[in-house]
Parts: structure tokens; sequence; C-alpha cells
């Protein structure tokens, strides 16, 4: 086990490293977004660079769409990517099309959503498409960066590479909904996101937003919204991470902790 987990370390250090210096991707597809182009979704070679400095895709109609790490608000995978790149219809241009987009849900291919808003605040997306030799590079590169979980339906789950932090995509139940005043439409209550949250070295304390919660291993309840998360232990450098909270949504995140010299 401890084998394992040295070459799941050095993995994600070697990860990191190729991180800050940017990782090109060349085989990938842009299916769709709030991007307007003549760019057939069926077209690979177009160019996606990941840094930490920008995420940064080259269409092959001479586009250039710049991201800044820390303006995406989440990552998803497969029918997730579908669902969430979708959810931005109504906020931007989808260049395939609402059914096109859609009907994308019955294929096995490698989708990848990048949610993030422009430099105006506006909410923008990017539906992608990678191939099976760079799917899981992609994501890993992604997250590096972004420090997103990558939203999955359980079924894909097993799809994501090990070490990248995910979270599950719930379905609302029949019995979560409530019964709406007469001439309203039915919703489902809110229910707060599960977090948990584990450290290497186990046992540090976590703090939500500033607040004591406990010690890792430890499970948290957040509302939706933005919260930060932070990480501490004596002699070990605090972890910080800003994260966007979902409703109704379960994700882990990992603190690895780097001592101080």
């Amino acid at each position: 086990m401890r084998n394992v987990r040295g070459l799941l370390a050095l993995f994600l250090c070697f990860a990191l490293i190729a991180n800050a210096q940017g990782n090109t991707f060349r085989k990938v597809r842009y299916n769709g977004g709030s991007v307007s182009t003549t760019v057939n979704p069926d077209d690979w070679d177009n160019k996606l660079t990941v840094s930490s400095e920008s995420i940064v895709l080259v269409l092959k109609d001479g586009q250039t769409i710049t991201i800044i790490p820390k303006q995406v608000s989440s990552l998803s995978y497969g029918q997730e990517a579908h669902r969430r790149i979708g959810a931005a219809v109504g906020l931007a241009f989808l260049s395939l099309g609402v059914g096109a987009l859609f009907a994308l849900h019955k294929t096995k291919l490698h989708f990848i959503g990048i949610n993030y808003s422009d430099k105006d605040g506006k909410k923008q997306g990017l539906l992608l498409q990678g191939d099976k030799s760079n799917f899981r590079a992609i994501l890993v590169a992604l997250q590096g960066v972004t420090g997103a979980p990558v939203s999955v339906a359980e079924k894909e789950r097993s799809e994501i590479p090990a070490g990248v932090a995910v979270r599950t995509a719930v379905e609302p139940s029949e019995n979560a909904k409530v019964a709406a005043p007469a001439g309203q439409a039915q919703s489902a209550p809110e229910a707060p996101e599960s977090l948990a949250v584990t450290s290497n070295p186990d046992g540090a304390e976590v703090y939500v937003d500033g607040s004591l919660i406990g010690n890792a291993p430890v499970t948290l309840k957040l509302t939706a919204g933005k919260h930060t998360i932070r990480v501490s232990i004596s002699g070990y450098k605090d972890w910080v991470r800003e994260i966007s909270a979902e409703s109704g949504t379960q994700a882990h995140l990992t603190a690895a902790l780097e001592k101080v010299d």
C-alpha cells in the first residue's frame, strides 16, 4: 500500500511540475459552448494549452480563447459535461445548438466541460472532447491549475484517473420533491453539498470560512456558494482552497501539506 501511495505521490508531483510549465494537447475537439465557430465538431487538431497562468484553446479557424484558471467555476466529464454546458444556454450562445448538444449524451466519447467567467464576469462554457489517449491527462492538467473537482455521474466515475478530486453528481429522487402552492412548479429542497476532506499527514485541523470544523478526515456539509477551506497542522504550511459548493452533490479533497523549511 505504501508503494502504491508513493507512486501516486510521485505521479502527482510530475503532474504539478508539468502544469507549471504548461501542457499542450493537439488531439482535441470543440463540440460546443459560448464561442461561435465554423470549426466542425468532428475535427481534431484544435490546440489546448494548460499552464498555471492560463488555459488557452486555439481553434482551427484561428480563434483563441484564454481562460484564467482562478475564473474556472467547475470542471465536468461525460454526461455531466453536457448538462453543465447545456445549462449555460440561457447565458451564452451555443455553437452546436441545444438539440445537437443534448443528443451527445448517447455517445461514449470523452467529453470535458469547462465553466468559467470571462473578464466582464459573464458566465461562459466550453464543451471539449479528448481522445482516449489524452483525456485523463487533460483532466489532471485542468484540475492541477484550477483546483476544481471534476463533476461526473456515478456510472462514469471509474473513467477519472486516481488522484483527481471528483464531485459525484446526484440525481434528484422523486421522494425529494415537495408540494408547491397551486400554480407554482414543484421544486426539490436545497440539499447541502457533502465534502469529504482528508489530509496528509492525518489529523490536521480543517477550517471553513475561518471557523474550525474538526480534524481530518472529516465530512463537511456546505451550503451552495463559495467557501474557503483551510487545512492546518503544526510544522506544515497551511493548505488553502476556494471552492464553489453545489446543492446535492458529493466531493472529496485531499490536502497534501508541505513541511515548513
